[in-house]
This record gives structure tokens, C-alpha cells and sequence, in this order.
């Protein structure tokens, strides 16, 4: 059986003097104010869809890592994941930059580098990004919420 979740958006005016918000409906959770979805402009206090992108595929991300690190019996102590979405205001989305930290005792790390891996390849945000150019940066770190914050684009 399929899941369902379900977010909404809203638009008044135009592209670039308009406004707008996005909300989580599936969760009840928004509205949130949007900025334009297709500028380079980071208004502070507004979202943008490559924000919600970032955070959908760090989330899904750290979920997988969890639950493949669970299966191989290393359980994490903290993971820590960040994404940035790059946009070409020409061609789209051009790259996605990921960082994932990890505090995971009694794994090595080529280990917890491979996992990350198969995590950002097979969670299912990672494979609807599929055709996106997607790097890695991992590191155990005893911190991991320091280990993790990839550069802007």
C-alpha cells in the first residue's frame, strides 16, 4: 500500500513582486511564507522550493543512513545531515551538495561512507533526484552536528 503526504502552496501577484506561503497539509504543520520559487533572491523569513527540496532529501537521507546503520548492527548515537540545492536560474537544478555526519560506534569508516552512499542512492527522495548530480562529504565525528554543512553553492 502507497503512503500518501500531501503540502499545498499559495501565490498572489506576480513572480517578482508577489507573495506566497507553502503547507505541510499531510503534517498540519505551515503555513510558511515563500519567497519567489525561481530567483536567487534568499528573502529572510521565507522558504523556497529548493530550501524544502534540501530538507526533503537531508531528511529522507538521515532516515536511511538510520535504518541500514540499525540493519547492520552499528545503531547510531547522532546523525547529522545538510543539503544544499544549487539553481541555475537557466537550466534548473544543477547540483545538490550533502553532508552527512555521523556518530557511530564500532563502525569503520569506509564502512559508514558506503552506507551513506547506498542511503542517498535508494532512499526514495534520492531516487526521484536520480538524474541530479548529488555530492558527498562523511565523517564520523563524535559530534556529528558540527561534521555536517556543506558549502553554499
Amino acid at each position: 500500500m502507497a503512503t500518501v503526504r500531501r503540502a499545498s502552496a499559495h501565490w498572489e501577484g506576480s513572480l517578482s513582486a508577489g507573495a506566497g506561503d507553502v503547507s505541510l497539509d499531510s503534517s498540519r504543520l505551515g503555513p510558511f511564507a515563500e519567497g519567489a520559487a525561481l530567483t536567487a533572491e534568499n528573502p529572510p523569513g521565507r522558504t523556497s522550493p529548493m530550501e524544502l527540496l534540501a530538507a526533503a532529501y537531508a531528511s529522507c537521507v538521515c532516515g536511511m543512513v538510520a535504518l541500514i546503520l540499525e540493519r547492520v548492527g552499528h545503531p547510531a548515537e547522532a546523525l547529522n545531515v545538510s543539503a544544499a540545492v544549487e539553481l541555475d536560474l537557466r537550466d534548473g537544478i544543477a547540483g545538490i551538495r550533502m553532508a552527512v555526519g555521523g556518530d557511530v560506534p564500532g563502525i569503520a569508516s569506509e564502512e559508514f561512507s558506503t552506507i551513506v552512499g547506498r542511503a542517498k542512492d535508494g532512499c526514495p527522495v534520492g531516487k526521484a533526484l536520480a538524474g541530479v548530480p548529488t555530492t558527498l562529504d562523511v565523517a564520523l565525528t563524535p559530534d556529528p552536528r558540527g561534521a555536517a554543512s556543506p558549502r553554499e553553492p
